[in-house]
């Protein structure tokens, strides 16, 4: 027969022993969750690092053939007055045509420096270009044709001006730049950019026929648009485009003072070009 002294001595090995069972299961519960933790955490961190590969993979933004302006470059401070005086004019009079007109001008008295260096011209052209194409890729097609304009204007400003080649600014040009079709604006930049970003948009809008813009203010055309290869010009001044013979002379009344003064102002031109001509030979 066991003593009681022995069964309580049992008895306290065995509440021993199963504590330290259990110690022992904690312990073991505690390391696997740890290093379930640490599978989890590595996973995470490869799956982080993989993240990190692919995003170092990708091509920075484009800018489209645009180097940018270092901080305070004349070229910006250029582009920055332009654009405020181009927003306040279109502003006060609700129209963008005279309003880029106006700024031009603001630039001529402003940065004259600028506007008849060809090198600067060539990099704030680089950024309009840039800028509208991606205008065209955000689908803001309203300021992509704006921003064309821009662009017809100051190369009609270093043709009158800077180059000489021409009598004055061609102002129906700016008309069918801000109103023109989808094939017309994406091809306009899409010839200027050095990057292939406009490709696939002029697969997309090819097909849609360049349309000209009808100088008679009482066209009866849709938007005064008709397809650009059957409109008709005037002869005289070379500078007003109509979609028929009836808009012509329906325009006429309004279109006579302007054609005269054009006229004279092309006939002086190439006057002044043939004396050149001669005085260089």
């Amino acid at each position: 027969m066991v003593s009681r002294k022995k069964a309580k001595g049992k008895a306290r090995k065995a509440v021993k022993a199963k504590k330290e069972e259990e110690e022992e299961e904690e312990d073991s519960s505690a390391a696997a969750a740890q290093q379930r933790q640490r599978e989890q955490d590595g996973a995470l961190e490869a799956q982080l690092q993989m993240q990190r590969l692919i995003i170092d993979s990708l091509p920075p933004p484009c800018k489209h053939g645009f180097d940018p302006f270092p901080d305070g470059h004349i070229c910006d401070r250029f582009i920055h007055l332009f654009s405020s005086t181009f927003v306040d004019a279109c502003t006060s009079s609700g129209n963008r045509i005279i309003a880029i007109v106006e700024a031009m001008a603001a630039m001529e008295d402003k940065y004259p420096e600028v506007l008849y260096d060809s090198s600067k011209m060539k990099e704030i052209l680089s950024y309009f270009s840039s800028v509208g194409t991606q205008q065209i890729l955000n689908e803001d097609e309203y300021a992509a044709r704006t921003t064309a304009a821009v662009i017809v204007m100051i190369d009609e400003f270093i043709a009158v001006k800077v180059n000489k080649t021409k009598a004055g600014v061609h102002t129906q040009k700016l008309k069918e730049m801000v109103n023109s079709d989808d094939h017309t604006l994406v091809s306009f930049f899409r010839k200027r950019i050095t990057c292939s970003c406009l490709d696939k948009k002029h697969q997309e809008v090819k097909s849609i026929k360049k349309m000209g813009f009808c100088n008679n203010g009482q066209c009866p055309l849709p938007d005064r648009k008709v397809e650009r290869s059957k409109m008709l010009y005037c002869t005289r001044c070379r500078y007003a485009y109509y979609c028929s013979r009836d808009c012509q002379k329906a325009a006429w009344s309004d279109h006579r003072e302007v054609c005269k003064k054009k006229a004279e102002e092309n006939a002086k031109f190439e006057q002044e070009m043939r004396i050149r001509d001669q005085n260089s030979m």
